[in-house]
């Protein structure tokens, strides 16, 4: 089991898998950081890409 914190604030989640952590965050995000969300409609989805690739060596290296 892993734990990794938000990138956008303190909380943390944990999870066996890189797809489990990030439908935890998936979650996280909708309900605490809306306004995050909207904003990210209006990124690439290179940009979008780069962060999940970013979090999951992230991820993988704890």
């Amino acid at each position: 089991m892993k734990t990794m914190s938000c990138d956008l604030c303190e909380s943390e989640f944990s999870a066996e898998t890189f797809e489990e952590w990030f439908n935890q965050m998936k979650e996280h995000y909708m309900s605490d950081h809306a306004d995050f969300m909207k904003e990210a409609q209006n990124k690439s989805k290179e940009e979008g890409m780069k962060w999940m690739a970013d979090m999951k060596a992230k991820f993988e290296s704890l």
